[in-house]
């Protein structure tokens, strides 16, 4: 799958960097790790157990930039990122006549399609080597099709094998705040790459707030599809990223 959408994205950045005849227009392809961890505004969910909680994934993407003066741009673009994440939270299981209260050791692993939508600025040249420096600011709207956890509960054999769709418990829309600093390299008049990094943090609750299956934002503790008893304070997630970034432009 990977492969197929960088094919996908090398033949649209060739064919519109080829098409393009005005300068002030760059497209590309930009791809590289990322590193995240969840964050709880409530205070509901932790970094799992004693570990960092901090998972690596993979991001990918196509790069649009406008330049409207010569050292300012909006960029824009589709990223696809591949995350995986890892938290603890409190919840209760019913094991035979009993209902137990315990922490859940949460793995999950989704794909988020976003469109990013930044302000970059770009330092002249410096010096004599066709280096430029930039720094970029603004945020990114996307979707998450589908979740899948993996969970360990300390008590009873309440625990998942494998990974399993989590249905209408995750808020399938995402939007993001982000920064990043980086340097561009002129390898032709029409070519450039780049190396930078930068930092995400998703400002929309991870957990669902709908109506939609049996969370409601986690309000009450649930097994399969019987909720029951409501939480002292709602489960909410944040995400932040950690991403490096390598790409090309044309």
């Amino acid at each position: 799958m990977k492969k197929k959408l960088f094919f996908i994205g090398l033949m649209l950045a060739l064919s519109l960097g080829a098409s393009a005849q005005d300068q002030e227009f760059s497209f590309g392809l930009r791809l590289g790790p990322n590193f995240n961890w969840i964050g709880s505004r409530a205070g509901a969910a932790e970094n799992h157990g004693d570990k960092s909680g901090t998972d690596v994934g993979f991001d990918l993407g196509f790069v649009a930039e406008y330049y409207f003066t010569e050292n300012y741009a909006l960029v824009t673009g589709v990223n696809v990122n591949f995350l995986r994440g890892q938290y603890d939270f409190a919840d209760k299981r019913v094991i035979g006549n009993d209902t137990i209260l315990g922490v859940v050791d949460r793995k999950f692993k989704s794909t988020v399609f976003e469109i990013p939508l930044m302000f970059k600025m770009v330092t002249p040249e410096l010096g004599s080597i066709p280096l430029r420096l930039y720094a970029q600011l603004g945020g990114a709207f996307g979707v998450s099709p589908r979740v899948k956890v993996k969970d360990e509960f300390p008590i009873g054999d309440l625990n998942d094998d494998q990974y399993r769709i989590a249905k209408g418990e995750y808020n399938p829309i995402h939007a993001s705040l982000r920064a990043g600093i980086g340097a561009n390299y002129e390898i032709l008049e029409t070519m450039k790459v780049f190396l930078g990094c930068y930092y995400s943090y998703d400002i929309l609750n991870g957990i669902s707030s709908g109506v939609q299956g049996i969370t409601s934002n986690y309000r009450k503790y649930y097994q399969g599809d019987k909720a029951f008893g409501a939480r002292d304070v709602r489960l909410d997630i944040h995400q932040h990223r950690i991403g490096i970034e390598l790409g090309i432009l044309f």
